[in-house]
C-alpha cells in the first residue's frame, strides 16, 4: 500500500497503537511472551511508518522542483542590467546579455524591442508614430491688384500625420574580425491618416509612395568601434543630421527646416533630403568629436541634370520628372517639353557631397559645422511663364544658362545649462548658387539664414520651446511665377516664430501644442510645415479660374509675401 497523505499515516497509526494497547493490557496476565511479540510488531510498524513519512517529504520536494522548473521554462527571467558583450554600433554602447540561453529572437531587457540572436546579434524594431490636429491659414484673401481670389482661403482645419516611421535595424559580429559588425536597417515612412500614395502638392511632386516598404533610411554597412562605420543605401546627408539637436520642432508646424536649407522657400528643403543611391561614413567618437562624409553619384546621362537618375524613380532633389512645368511649350526641344522623356528642370542635379563634424561633450556644450554641394542643378524652369523670358525664344535663349552648382555651409552652437535645464542655441547658414552675373536677376536660391532655439525643461516631465527663424535676402526671383512686384526684388526677407509645449508622459508617449507663424514680406513665400509635418501650408491656392498677375494661367499660383499662422495639439508614441 502507498501512502500518500501523512496526516492519514499518523492517524492510522495512533488508532492502530491505541487498540494495540488495549489488546496488550488485556492479554498481559495471559501470556508475557505473546506481549513482548506483539511490542516488537508495533516497533517495526512504527518504524515503517517514519520511513514511509520521510519519503512523502521527499516527494513534495522533488514536486516543487519540477514545478519551479516548469515556470522557468514558460517565462524565462531577465535579467535586471546589461552584461559586457559586443559592441552595438548604433548605440555605442555594449551588447546586453540578458539571459544565457540560445532561444532565437529573444528580448534583450524589459524595457526595449531589442532582441538578441544566438550568434552574438541583435534585431530592434523602432517607430514613431504621430499625429495632430491643426488650424492654419495660408494669409491669402486678394491678389496683388486686389482681385479677390476666390477660395478656401484662411482658416483650414485638419488632420495631419508628421514625420511617422516604423522600422527594423540589426547588427551581426563578423567571424575573426575583431570587434567589426555587419549593420543594416529598413525604415518606412508613412501617414497614419492617409492612404498610402503618391506625394503631391502645389509645389513638390514625388513619384515615391508614402507608405511604401524602405521609403526612409535604409542601408547595409560594416562598422566597428575603433574604426568607425560605412554605410551604403539611402539616408538624409550629414549636413542635415548634424543640426537635429536644435531642432525639437521636428514634424510640428514651424519646423527649423522651413527656413533652414530651403533655397526657394516651398515645401522642398533642399539641403536636408533624403539622399538616395549613396555611400557614407561615420567616424567613432574621440572624446566628444566625431564626423561624417557622404557621396552620392548623380547617375546622370544628361551633362544639365536633366534626365532621371539611372535606378531612379525621381529627380534627384525629390521632384517628379515634369514637375518644373513645359519649357517653351509644346514642340519645344527644351527638356520637360511636351512629349520629352525628361523634366528633371525644377531643381535636378547631379553628383553630391555632403560632410559635418561634431563636438558634443554631452553635459554642456555641442558645436558643429557643415557643408553640402550639389553639382549641376537644373532650374531652367525658373523661365516658364517668368517676367524676363515671356516668350518661348527668349526662355530658349536663357535655359542653359540656369544650370549651375548650388552649395551651403554652416555652424551651430549649443549650450546646455545643465543645473537650471535650460538650452540655448543657433545655427548661421549661408547658400550659394553657381550662375552668370548676367542671369542674377532670377537667382532667389542664394541667401543667408538664421535659427535660434531656447528650451526650458519644467517640473513634471514638461518643456516648453521658442523657436525663430530669419531668411535674408536673395540676389533675385523668378518673377512671373507668383504675384510678383519687381520694387520687393531686394527686400524679400522671411522671419518665422515657433513655440511648442510638450508634456512627456512616460518613456514613450507625449502630447503636445504647438503655434508658429511666418511672416513674408516682398516676393517671398516660404511656408509652414515643410520638413515634417504631414500637412503643409503655403503661398498657394485655387484659383477658380483666376489668372495669376504674373500674366500666364496655369495650376494653381503663389501668392507671395503673405503671412501663415498655425495652431497645431498633436501626440506622439515612440519606441
Amino acid at each position: 500500500m502507498k501512502f500518500t497523505h501523512k496526516p492519514l499515516v499518523v492517524a492510522l497509526a495512533g488508532m492502530f497503537t491505541i487498540g494495540a494497547l488495549y489488546s496488550t493490557t488485556a492479554m498481559a496476565d495471559t501470556n508475557s511472551d505473546e506481549v513482548t511479540a506483539l511490542k516488537a510488531q508495533m516497533n517495526a510498524l512504527m518504524k515503517r511508518i517514519d520511513e514511509l513519512s520521510k519519503k512523502q517529504e521527499d516527494t513534495s520536494q522533488e514536486v516543487k522542483k519540477s514545478t519551479a522548473a516548469f515556470e522557468r521554462a514558460e517565462i524565462p527571467k531577465r535579467a535586471d542590467s546589461y552584461k559586457p558583450g559586443t559592441v552595438n554600433m548604433h548605440t555605442g554602447e555594449s551588447n546586453p546579455n540578458a539571459v544565457d540561453s540560445d532561444n532565437f529572437l529573444q528580448r534583450t531587457r524589459d524595457d526595449s524591442l531589442t532582441f538578441k540572436m544566438p550568434s552574438g546579434g541583435g534585431i530592434t524594431l523602432y517607430g514613431n508614430f504621430n499625429l495632430s490636429v491643426d488650424d492654419v491659414t495660408n494669409g491669402i484673401s486678394k491678389i496683388s491688384n486686389g482681385t479677390d481670389v476666390g477660395a478656401n482661403n484662411g482658416y483650414l482645419p485638419a488632420i495631419s500625420t508628421n514625420s511617422s516611421n516604423i522600422g527594423l535595424r540589426g547588427f551581426q559580429p563578423v567571424s575573426d574580425w575583431k570587434d567589426t559588425q555587419f549593420l543594416w536597417q529598413l525604415q518606412t515612412n508613412f501617414a497614419l491618416s492617409a492612404v498610402s500614395a503618391t506625394s503631391l502638392s502645389n509645389s513638390a511632386q514625388s513619384n515615391t509612395v508614402t507608405g511604401g516598404l524602405t521609403t526612409g533610411t535604409t542601408y547595409i554597412g560594416l562598422g566597428s568601434k575603433s574604426m568607425g562605420t560605412v554605410k551604403i543605401g539611402k539616408t538624409v546627408a550629414p549636413y542635415a543630421s548634424s543640426t537635429n539637436v536644435f531642432n525639437p520642432f521636428q514634424g510640428m508646424l514651424g519646423s527649423m527646416n522651413v527656413v533652414m536649407g530651403n533655397t526657394g522657400g516651398d515645401n522642398r528643403v533642399e539641403f536636408g533630403t533624403l539622399m538616395e543611391h549613396s555611400i557614407w561614413y561615420e567616424s567613432p567618437n574621440f572624446s566628444g568629436l566625431s564626423f561624417a562624409a557622404l557621396y552620392s553619384p548623380g547617375q546622370n546621362r544628361a551633362l544639365d541634370s536633366s534626365a532621371i537618375p539611372a535606378g531612379g524613380s525621381n529627380c534627384n532633389g525629390g521632384n517628379i520628372p515634369g514637375s518644373g512645368g513645359l519649357i517653351g511649350g509644346a514642340g519645344s526641344n527644351l527638356p520637360g517639353a511636351a512629349g520629352s522623356p525628361d523634366g528633371c528642370n525644377d531643381g535636378g542635379f547631379s553628383n553630391a557631397f555632403s560632410a559635418s563634424v561634431v563636438y558634443d561633450d554631452k553635459t554642456g556644450w555641442y558645436l558643429t559645422a557643415a557643408y553640402e554641394i550639389h553639382h549641376n542643378v537644373n532650374r531652367g524652369s525658373d523661365f516658364y511663364g517668368s517676367y524676363w523670358a515671356p516668350t518661348v525664344a527668349q526662355a530658349n535663349a536663357l535655359y542653359a544658362l540656369d544650370v549651375g552648382n548650388e552649395s551651403a555651409a554652416k555652424v551651430g552652437v549649443m549650450y546646455r545649462f545643465k543645473s537650471v535645464g535650460t538650452t540655448i542655441g543657433g545655427v548661421y547658414e549661408d547658400m550659394r548658387r553657381g550662375t552668370p552675373s548676367s542671369i542674377s536677376y532670377m537667382n532667389e536660391r542664394q541667401r543667408k539664414g538664421s535659427w535660434l532655439l531656447i528650451q526650458q525643461d519644467l517640473p513634471g516631465a514638461n518643456q516648453v520651446n521658442v523657436g525663430w527663424g530669419h531668411a535674408g535676402t536673395t540676389p533675385g526671383d523668378p518673377a512671373g511665377q507668383h504675384n510678383f512686384n519687381v520694387a520687393n526684388l531686394t527686400s524679400s526677407t522671411a522671419n518665422m516664430y515657433t513655440i511648442s509645449a510638450t508634456h512627456q508622459v512616460d518613456r514613450n508617449l507625449s502630447f503636445y501644442g504647438n503655434w508658429a507663424e511666418t511672416r513674408n514680406k516682398g516676393n517671398d513665400h516660404y511656408d509652414l510645415g515643410a520638413g515634417g509635418h504631414g500637412i503643409t501650408t503655403d503661398c498657394h491656392s485655387s484659383t477658380n479660374g483666376v489668372p495669376a498677375n504674373g500674366g500666364f494661367d496655369g495650376a494653381p499660383q503663389c501668392w507671395a509675401g503673405s503671412t501663415l499662422e498655425g495652431l497645431s495639439l498633436g501626440m506622439g508614441y515612440r519606441f
